[in-house]
């Protein structure tokens, strides 16, 4: 089952946090994150690494928020951000989160992708998401590489 929107995304990379001078807030991360294509990362996310939907979603709440507010002061960060803060291959993103549940390359992929992308910009974060849900530091990297490139996507298409 692929879930595949016409419309195009209200939400910009500067909504995003690409630029400082238009900040996400709570409120914008948890409409974000309520749209059919994350809650779908989410949902898949939660079932590829064993977790609960509900400590997938916090991860992911505590981990943008962080981010967001970190790039409002780094703008390599925001760069990075803004480039999606991920690849997907060209798949319709239930395929790709159907294909990272069955093969760990493109699982490992993801988790490349993640660390080659932000290095240890991001160790902060992950310790923060982690200490909030009750997981390991490790957990909550993956649970981010894993959410990341589809809210890139969802976020960088053109409005």
């Amino acid at each position: 089952m692929s879930i595949h929107r016409s419309r195009e995304s209200p939400y910009t990379a500067g909504e995003f946090g690409a630029t400082p001078q238009t900040p996400m807030g709570k409120t914008n991360v948890s409409r974000v994150l309520a749209e059919p294509e994350a809650e779908l990362a989410l949902t898949a996310t939660a079932r590829i690494f064993g977790l609960t939907r509900a400590k997938v979603t916090l991860i992911v709440e505590v981990a943008l928020l962080l981010m967001l507010k970190m790039a409002e002061a780094n703008p390599e960060l925001r760069k990075r951000m803004a480039a999606g803060g991920g690849a997907l291959p060209p798949l319709p993103i239930a395929d790709y989160y159907d294909l990272m549940a069955t093969n760990l390359d493109v699982r490992q992929s993801a988790m490349d992708d993640y660390k080659a992308t932000y290095g240890g910009m991001l160790d902060l974060v992950n310790r923060a998401a982690a200490r909030r849900a009750g997981v390991t530091d490790g957990q909550a990297r993956d649970v981010i590489a894993a959410v990341l490139p589809a809210l890139g996507r969802m976020l960088n298409r053109p409005s």
